[in-house]
């Protein structure tokens, strides 16, 4: 199914045209300015506020509905939503899941890094919406915190400078050994945790009654090792296959959230799953071209970005996605049909944030006309995430983040 899956997307993709066709209105400068400055007085006051220590549960409650109430305020201001998307999130227990989730990592490895932690929420609120999709109660199941936290240590590990491929196709041979329920030997302390990662997900999942669960595994640990190809050298277009495993590895990787979180999925199911996954590993790509094409790891950007603009590239990636979205069929229910336009309008700012961090790599044209459809000017991401960073250290998000919970709101990291 794996490679009808990626077949189909790479189809959809090569039929897709390159012509920059925007789903959104265009919005002007004026007003970018005007939310810029929304975002400033958002982020000075978010500070101010966070600088209350509450001394008792009642201050600590008015201290949540403050921080809350100023995320809301800002959102409604700049975005096009009629309702809140954080109301949103938060009453289908997003702050709560991510409190629990940080909560079960420094049970499981109090020793994690907080930017680790951060990358397998993505993930943990990727499941989370799959839950949504499907009207399921949103809740971390032992299979959601495990998948979650198998790849910010395998990635991090396989997407090493310093670990040389040979030692990197010995680690994944062990760690097929543990998906297929073979007990190798872990070598060290990462190795371990992976493989009683496994474990958590094989007592929820028995494998002889949902053995798609064990397959959908093994598909992304498959994409994972010949992603390793990526990673040896320079090479030039066509000659290797770098978007089939591009497809390939973004598809597995969400299809696996889809079985960990339904068990058993339909063939539409499946195909919504996929698609997913090949545009969030597309946006990913983008993101990361720079530090890509100078660690020679080749991706379909990375490979031609010291050659040619980027332009034609993301134009067919903005029209895949609305592609994907007008197309798709499956999830039909209220909730599921908001959620996939907060799906399809944040992968928007993700490319635009990917843009202004590359211009470079991008025509003045065309920065010109896609940035006309951005809700600030592209100068301010990079300004905005610098003085974020500075304001807010990573432990302030997190405290952030468990604020936005319904039960307890301070937690000690």
């Amino acid at each position: 199914m794996i490679k009808e899956l990626t077949d189909k997307y790479l189809s959809i993709w090569w039929k897709t045209k390159s012509k920059l066709h925007m789903s959104t209105e265009k919005i002007s400068f004026a007003e970018k300015i005007k939310n810029e400055k929304k975002i400033e007085l958002f982020r000075k006051e978010l500070f101010k506020t966070l600088k209350k220590i509450p001394q008792n549960e009642n201050e600590e409650e008015d201290l949540r509905e403050e921080v809350f109430k100023l995320i809301r305020e800002m959102e409604i201001q700049i975005s096009n939503y009629e309702e809140s998307i954080i109301d949103f999130f938060i009453d289908n227990g997003y702050g709560n899941i991510t409190r629990e989730f940080i909560d079960e990592v420094k049970k499981f490895d109090s020793q994690m890094e907080v930017y680790d932690i951060f990358q397998a929420i993505r993930n943990v609120w990727i499941m989370n919406s799959i839950q949504i999709l499907y009207n399921m109660e949103v809740k971390l199941t032992p299979s959601i915190f495990a998948y979650s936290m198998l790849y910010p240590y395998s990635d991090n590990y396989l997407d090493d400078a310093n670990i040389s491929v040979e030692e990197k196709v010995e680690f994944n041979k062990r760690f097929r050994d543990w998906l297929l329920g073979k007990d190798s030997v872990p070598l060290n302390n990462m190795e371990q945790h992976i493989y009683n990662l496994v474990k958590k997900i094989e007592y929820e999942f028995q494998r002889n009654t949902y053995s798609e669960v064990f397959e959908s595994l093994l598909g992304i640990h498959t994409a994972q090792e010949q992603s390793l190809i990526q990673q040896r050298e320079k090479t030039l277009p066509f000659e290797k296959n770098i978007i089939g495993i591009t497809f390939e590895k973004g598809g597995t990787s969400v299809l696996a959230d889809g079985y960990l979180v339904r068990g058993i999925l339909d063939r539409a199911e499946a195909e919504f799953m996929f698609g997913y996954g090949v545009f969030l590993q597309i946006i990913d790509d983008l993101q990361d071209v720079g530090e890509d094409y100078n660690n020679k790891h080749m991706t379909i950007f990375s490979q031609i970005a010291d050659k040619y603009k980027l332009d034609r590239l993301i134009s067919k990636l903005l029209n895949f996605i609305d592609t994907f979205f007008n197309n798709e069929t499956t999830f039909t229910s209220e909730k599921a049909k908001k959620l996939k336009r907060v799906i399809q309008d944040c992968s928007h700012i993700m490319i635009f944030e990917a843009i202004s961090k590359n211009k470079s790599r991008f025509s003045k044209e065309y920065i010109k006309r896609i940035e006309s459809h951005s809700i600030v000017r592209f100068s301010y991401f990079k300004k905005i995430k610098k003085k974020f960073e500075k304001t807010f250290s990573q432990e302030d998000i997190i405290r952030i983040c468990n604020m936005l919970s319904k039960n307890e709101f301070i937690i000690n990291i």
